[in-house]
């Protein structure tokens, strides 16, 4: 195991942790006004239209065949005083960290904020609905870091609360909740009836779609912020605890796990019957989704914390450091695409042979998976 990587992405972390609660107490201050951090949303694409959350708070439309700004709408941020956010204080203006990325379901659109709510943007014309996220009317609303995903018309979300909201798409009037035993910075995973989210609490609960009540857990010796990925009735999932685990997602018992380096952060991508999961130790392991054996193994030199993306035949993988590599998943072949000389965090997107890039000094790159060519798209 790489010390140095697991350090960093502990104080990561640990200084994350500590903004939430700086935010909460100059909140309380009524100072007039708040310190959040900057966020990094990765990107969603539907019908040739990507959306990603801007630095600067704002839920932004990209034309993507000629990288031109449809419109970017502000999270909203003041607040009259009484039972808000920001309860008896003046109001304030202030951007909105957005972590998650943006999910998509016919014209509407929906991001979390660090802020705690939940806000659905109609990309037509651009009316908006919001509502804070809280555990019961008295509690302060915590930050949303993972991404919102809709399924069966309802738009599911987890709050670092450790509660799991289940919202109608259209009202955000609340379904149901469930409470896990810690924060949840995971996105959710939807298959067959069962939503999957993992918690800071070591576990994976598998829940009911209908009514929020649970099907099952799983512990793992970690905290898990990784999204799950469900395939062939199997829920596969990364722990901190340096595991990979397969799971039967019908009864939650154990297929087979397999350890690396590090932590596990990024997403998995499942490509013909193998998973490809990138780790903070800087390599990308291709398992067997079957049995759990290893079949290729990647080292690209860096930890990867941004969720990998299959474009074709290939795995296309941005390392924190800004370096992107395709993998192809044919003859295990691993090249280095373009050095970006930029952090990155956020999920890949990829659409038409190119590969949408959110980097952290808010810049929007479209890196063509075979050439490397790139072309910079401006958010702001």
């Amino acid at each position: 195991m790489r010390t140095g990587h697991h350090t960093i992405l502990m104080f990561k972390i640990i200084l994350l942790l500590a903004v939430v609660s700086l935010v909460g107490l100059v909140s309380a201050g009524c100072t007039g006004t708040t310190t959040v951090p900057r966020g990094w949303s990765g990107a969603t694409i539907a019908d040739g239209t990507l959306f990603v959350g801007s630095m600067n708070g704002r839920l932004v439309a990209v034309n993507i065949s000629d990288g031109s700004r449809l419109w970017a709408e502000p999270l909203k941020a003041a607040e009259q005083a009484g039972g808000s956010f920001l309860s008896g204080c003046t109001p304030v203006s202030t951007s909105i960290a957005i972590y998650g990325s943006p999910a998509v379901d016919d014209d509407l659109v929906y991001v979390g904020g660090y802020n705690g709510k939940i806000y659905t943007i109609s990309s037509i014309t651009r009316l908006s609905k919001d509502k804070y996220l809280r555990k019961d009317e008295k509690s302060a609303p915590q930050p949303i870091i993972g991404s919102p995903i809709v399924a069966q018309g309802k738009v599911y979300v987890g709050s670092a609360d450790g509660w799991v909201y289940a919202l109608d798409t259209v009202s955000l009037v609340e379904q149901w909740k469930f409470e896990t035993g810690d924060k949840i910075w995971s996105t959710p995973a939807v298959a067959d009836g069962a939503l999957f989210v993992g918690s800071f609490d070591n576990k994976l609960y598998a829940l009911n779609t209908a009514d929020g009540s649970k099907k099952w857990e799983f512990a793992t010796q970690g905290a898990i912020v990784s999204a799950p990925v469900v395939d062939n009735n199997t829920v596969y999932i990364g722990s901190f605890d340096r595991y990979l685990y397969a799971l039967d997602a019908t009864s939650g018992s154990l297929k087979w796990k397999f350890m690396a380096g590090n932590w596990f952060w990024a997403k998995p991508v499942i490509h013909n019957g193998t998973i490809y999961a990138a780790n903070l130790d800087g390599k990308v392991y291709a398992l067997d989704t079957g049995s759990g054996d290893k079949l290729a193994e990647f080292d690209l030199g860096g930890p990867i914390s941004s969720a990998p993306v299959l474009v074709g035949d290939s795995i296309v993988v941005a390392t924190e450091s800004g370096v992107v590599y395709t993998l192809g998943t044919a003859d295990n072949q691993q090249r280095r695409l373009i050095n970006l000389e930029e952090k990155i965090y956020a999920s890949l997107a990829a659409s038409q042979g190119i590969v949408y890039i959110h980097s952290v000094k808010d810049v929007l790159y479209a890196v063509d998976a075979r050439s490397g060519a790139v072309r910079e798209f401006n958010i702001n």
